[in-house]
């Protein structure tokens, strides 16, 4: 169990050269933005624009702030998001422009370089108590939106998150989620890719 703290989390220039990420986890630890198994960020959108190309990479992607972001897909569809859609997963390598609906936005980004890691991403509402369950390689935890989030495991340990912190957990473990307000939170798993 390790709590990521939201005031650590290093600033680095997105790939295309378009703004600034918050990294929050990323592996290998020295990896770069062109050889890393996963990584997992915030970003700042303060103007519309094509996204960074990352080719063999699958992502997912969530709003946490502001009032929608318009992306306009390489097959000419459309997507919507706002705080409360579901994660919008897509390959690094299609050609995206984003479009900000009514001011900038803050997104969570997840990233995994194809076939090395597979992800799964959930976004859900909490008021009172909910039991999480891990065989996952990596498990991460982050209060999107709210005060505090408390984080138990089963053998007592305990922490508490406030926004945007985080808990990674890399071992099999059983979690009880309690928070007395209401809070949002998001769930990534990551695993390794068995080899063909």
């Amino acid at each position: 169990m390790h709590t990521l703290l939201a005031r650590d989390y290093p600033a680095t220039p997105w790939k295309n050269g378009g703004g600034t990420t918050r990294q929050i986890l990323i592996s290998p630890p020295d990896a770069t933005l062109d050889d890393f198994d996963y990584r997992i960020s915030m970003a700042s959108v303060a103007s519309d624009g094509p996204f960074s190309h990352f080719a063999g990479v699958d992502r997912q992607l969530l709003l946490l702030d502001g009032n929608g972001l318009l992306l306009v897909r390489g097959d000419g569809s459309h997507s919507l998001l706002d705080v409360h859609s579901h994660p919008l997963a897509f390959a690094g390598e299609e050609p995206i422009s984003s479009r900000l609906q009514d001011g900038p936005v803050l997104d969570f980004n997840v990233m995994t370089r194809r076939n090395r890691y597979q992800q799964q991403v959930e976004s859900f509402e909490l008021h009172g108590v909910r039991q999480l369950q891990s065989s996952d390689e990596v498990l991460l935890v982050m209060l999107a939106a709210g005060k505090a989030l408390e984080v138990r495991r089963e053998d007592g340990r305990s922490c508490v998150l406030q926004p945007q912190d985080a808990l990674l957990q890399q071992l099999a473990v059983s979690l009880t989620l309690t928070s007395t307000m209401p809070v949002r939170i998001i769930v990534v798993r990551l695993n390794r890719q068995s080899p063909e």
